[in-house]
């Protein structure tokens, strides 16, 4: 059985919430609240490598 294909709409709404993560952890080191600011953090890296593998596994 192939590999399957990410749908290129999943990707983008991925990239979307990572950037929103990216916010997220920003806002959260500005106010002092760095737990929330490393989970954010932790989540932004995540959904960047998710997307980053969908990429790279759509290509081939």
């Amino acid at each position: 059985m192939g590999k399957v294909k990410t749908h290129p709409l999943i990707i983008l709404a991925l990239l979307m919430s990572s950037i929103s993560m990216a916010l997220y952890a920003y806002r959260n080191y500005i106010n002092q609240e760095i737990g929330y600011g490393v989970v954010f953090t932790v989540l932004f890296i995540f959904l960047i490598g998710i997307v980053i593998h969908s990429i790279m596994r759509n290509k081939k």
